[in-house]
């Protein structure tokens, strides 16, 4: 008695999923939702920003899985654009206009796990004046 359920209830289950025999009307019915349903999400994917498009020169993609956690309700500018960007700043010390590379910057979030949040603010004769002196290092003029 238990397997006449059994299987009375997997045939329920598989005329719930899709009829066994359709109409014509009937495929050509469910044939054009799919085709509306495939138009919507392609539409969406044109609208929502930060997915793969097009992106100027010299632009390096993001990739999500390699970048340190950060805890925040909203995420940075180039994590929405999704890619790397060179950025002007202006050396917080010596007043010097440097650019901070795509490259550099992909090396600082993905590979150096930076917080996503900070950015260049010193060029690199100013950080390496800042850097403590190493004991070993011998210092040649």
């Amino acid at each position: 008695m238990n397997r006449h359920f059994t299987s009375v209830r997997t045939g329920a289950l598989a005329s719930a999923k899709r009829p066994a025999v359709q109409s014509g009307k009937q495929k050509r019915a469910a044939i054009k939702l799919r085709r509306k349903h495939r138009q919507q999400r392609e539409q969406l994917a044109k609208l929502t920003p930060g997915l793969p498009g097009p992106r100027p020169k010299h632009c390096l993609r993001v990739n999500r899985n390699l970048l340190a956690p950060f805890n925040s309700y909203d995420e940075p500018e180039f994590l929405r654009r999704g890619y790397y960007e060179d950025q002007a700043f202006t050396c917080r010390d010596c007043g010097s206009h440097q650019v901070w590379r795509a490259a550099q910057q992909q090396w600082w979030y993905e590979t150096a796990k930076g917080y996503v949040y900070s950015t260049a603010i010193r060029c690199l004769p100013c950080r390496q004046r800042r850097r403590p002196p190493f004991p070993g290092r011998n210092k040649t003029p």
